[in-house]
């Protein structure tokens, strides 16, 4: 197999040769924007969404990458047709967008203009932290970091300063567990790289758009619902609503759907995975013609 290839400002290069320089804005401060997107069968999914919403993301943090939706969309198939080699038939892969302010010189300022980074690359799909919770679950605690609130940095933008979750994750990995975070109000916002879905009576709950990242999985999963005649109800969520889950999911770019066993300790009285859960994992493998949870499971044989 011949070595991963990226796209640098206007450059393919062997990705071991890519780099930016030690004052870009984006390593000094997070002062960036960022989307990830995957593919099922080697094959990309719903790149454009993800390409969609990267360009909001580059609205709300007044970033200019240089070029339109179509040209991002058009580089990143030339990329992954370099990148062909690299992968084996089949084989699963992590598709990276990334704006940053750019820079060049330590004092340069917000309003850079001209000098934006942009970097595509690609990333082979590591299953070995999930692979286990698509048969048994994985449990989940809520952590005492809370999500940055919208009067600070707006959720439904990915920007790239991300401490404030990997705080959390920190935290919840402490209970070798995966977080919950809520907002500053106590209720329920999201993981810190995944939305979070809960379970009560048939009814498919989730918090509400201003509280979290607007996924595109999120999204996909209201649409099987729909499918499948689940309902589902966006409103504020508390502790009592996720103690009181039959059943609880994650939704991600990686992990797709992942059935949650507990949180803080109590178990989902459904089980992992609930048969809801099992239902919208089963018509997301039918729809997508891929097995993925199979796929990850079988990654660690």
């Amino acid at each position: 197999m011949s070595g991963r290839i990226a796209y640098v400002n206007g450059e393919f290069l062997p990705e071991s040769e890519a780099k930016i320089s030690i004052l870009d804005r984006g390593f000094l401060y997070g002062d960036g924007v960022y989307d990830a997107s995957r593919t099922f069968n080697g094959a990309p999914w719903r790149l454009r969404d993800h390409i969609d919403r990267l360009y909001l993301s580059c609205r709300y943090a007044r970033l200019e990458p240089a070029m339109d939706a179509d040209k991002m969309e058009e580089l990143t198939h030339e990329l992954l047709s370099r990148n062909e080699g690299a992968y084996g038939e089949g084989e699963e892969f992590r598709i990276q967008h990334w704006v940053t302010r750019g820079g060049g010189i330590s004092s340069s300022p917000v309003h850079t203009h001209g000098a934006h980074t942009v970097v595509i690359f690609t990333l082979p799909m590591d299953y070995s932290r999930f692979a286990k919770g698509y048969v048994d679950g994985v449990p989940a605690v809520v952590t005492g970091v809370r999500r940055i609130p919208a009067e600070c940095i707006e959720p439904r933008a990915k920007v790239g300063n991300k401490m404030n979750h990997i705080q959390a994750e920190f935290q919840a990995a402490e209970a070798d567990a995966w977080a919950i975070m809520l907002d500053t109000r106590g209720f329920v916002a999201e993981g810190p790289s995944y939305n979070c879905f809960f379970l009560r009576d048939g009814e498919l709950l989730t918090p509400p758009e201003h509280n979290c990242l607007t996924g595109v999985n999120l999204q996909y999963v209201f649409e099987l619902a729909h499918e499948l005649n689940i309902p589902v109800k966006r409103g504020d969520l508390t502790r009592y609503d996720l103690l009181t889950a039959d059943e609880a999911f994650f939704t991600g770019n990686s992990i797709c759907i992942l059935p949650v066993s507990s949180v803080d300790g109590a178990p989902m009285a459904n089980g992992a995975p609930g048969p809801i859960t099992r239902k919208l994992m089963d018509l997301w493998a039918r729809q997508v013609k891929c097995d993925w949870a199979e796929k990850a499971v079988n990654s660690l044989c």
